[in-house]
């Protein structure tokens, strides 16, 4: 999900624990994209663009699911261990043909828990901003999407993160109950905000420390962060919850602005004097 682009993101490679890497692969270890287009050169041609072709088509049926690819995953499914040391190279001549063959761009990002940091890569739609818009259209065919784009646009509107009693109060009033586990659309909605969201990474379910009874609270998750537009968001909710126009909301307004690298004031209300 640069700014403006939707949340379509195709697939996340989260790099393993050290615990779960091969020893080749271990942070001293690490084949370097050189020493891998070395033993990539070693392979005939052939084999070198079928082991691409796998690898891109692997991402491309795991993003049906929207779930964390590990590199032991694509270790077990297409880069066997014989092709260990050319994981790099074979991962960038991915990268571009999902750029050129289906508009997708390769984005890594930054994940730390505790003492430990993980790499995770998530594709992205690289087309044009106008044809974005159609990702947002689609949250009226596609119920789920039009959940999360009222979950982002609260937690936008609360200035980046919400308390849970707070969407849920929220939720309810919109006839959705966060306690509901046979909803007609939604089946356990709980478990829909705070698993399945989380784990595709649109949203981040975390506990305020210390907190007793624990208390949690939502804030954007990575993949939206990266790829959806806050602009639209503002636009989505404002219309269709609130019935308003989006630059009524002034903070919230100039924030989209600035991430869209517009002027505030374009569109912004008139205020008339007496």
């Amino acid at each position: 999900m640069p700014r403006g682009r939707p949340a379509a993101a195709v697939a996340v490679i989260e790099s393993e624990s050290e615990e779960d890497v091969d020893e080749t692969l271990t942070q001293n270890q690490t084949q370097s994209l050189t020493q891998a287009q070395r033993a990539t050169a070693q392979l005939s041609p052939e084999v070198v663009e079928r082991k691409v072709g796998e690898l891109v088509q692997f991402l491309l049926i795991q993003e049906q699911k929207k779930v964390p690819v590990k590199r032991s995953d694509i270790s077990k499914n297409v880069l066997e261990k014989e092709y260990r040391a050319c994981f790099p190279a074979i991962l960038e001549r991915a990268k571009v043909k999902l750029r050129e063959a289906y508009g997708l761009e390769l984005t890594e990002l930054q994940q730390t828990s505790g003492k430990s940091t993980k790499k995770q890569y998530i594709l992205l739609n690289n087309i044009s901003s106008d044809a974005q818009a159609n990702f947002v259209d689609s949250s009226s065919e596609d119920p789920k999407v039009g959940l999360l784009f009222i979950v982002l646009g609260l937690i936008f509107m609360q200035g980046g993160v919400v308390n849970e009693a707070v969407l849920w109060h929220f939720l309810g009033k919109l006839g959705i109950d966060g306690d509901e586990k046979n909803h007609d659309i939604f089946s356990d909605v709980k478990k829909l905000l705070t698993q399945e969201f989380t784990r595709q990474l649109y949203l981040e379910y975390t506990r305020i420390p210390n907190s007793e009874p624990p208390v949690y609270e939502f804030r954007w998750g990575q993949r939206s962060n990266a790829s959806v537009s806050k602009m639209r968001i503002l636009k989505f909710i404002s219309e269709t919850i609130f019935n308003m126009e989006p630059s009524v909301w002034l903070s919230q307004w100039q924030e989209a602005c600035g991430a869209e690298g517009i002027p505030a004031d374009a569109g912004a209300p008139v205020v008339e004097s007496d």
